[in-house]
């Protein structure tokens, strides 16, 4: 009678477990989304195809969801889109993060007057590509 409930109880253990590694890997990729859509709007910003009063807004956003992003892979859960080699190759793939934020910290001070001349050249500093090139799993 006993192994019933052990057993149910091994396997509301196992249910967590798995439930936490996807909601790491769900806040991840909400992250990495939310700075895409970041990044895609100041595209649209930099092309005089959206309201350049916007600028600072999308780039500050940007800014403060880059600072969260290594945080969001330090817990070692594979899935989603991210490689293996994120961990791997961890002090490559945490340098690249680390530049990613220093990169969108000084795109948030170009943007702070909403200058598009100013901050729009800083958006090709991001490197964006060449991080998912390396540690992202392509699209299917």
């Amino acid at each position: 009678m006993m192994r019933t409930p052990i057993l149910a109880l091994l396997l509301s253990a196992a249910a967590v477990a798995h439930a936490d590694d996807q909601d790491v890997i769900d806040y991840r990729r909400h992250i990495m989304h939310t700075m895409g859509e970041q990044v895609a709007m100041l595209g649209l910003i930099a092309e005089q195809r959206a309201p350049a009063s916007a600028l600072a807004t999308h780039a500050q956003v940007l800014a403060i969801t880059a600072s969260t992003a290594k945080k969001a892979f330090e817990t070692h859960v594979d899935g989603g889109e991210a490689k293996p080699d994120v961990w791997a190759q961890w002090p490559d793939f945490a340098k690249r993060l680390d530049a990613l934020v220093a990169a969108t910290g000084e795109l948030a001070k170009a943007a702070k007057s909403n200058d598009v001349a100013a901050a729009a050249p800083k958006l090709k500093d991001l490197g964006c590509k060449g991080c998912h090139d390396t540690y992202r799993k392509p699209k299917t």
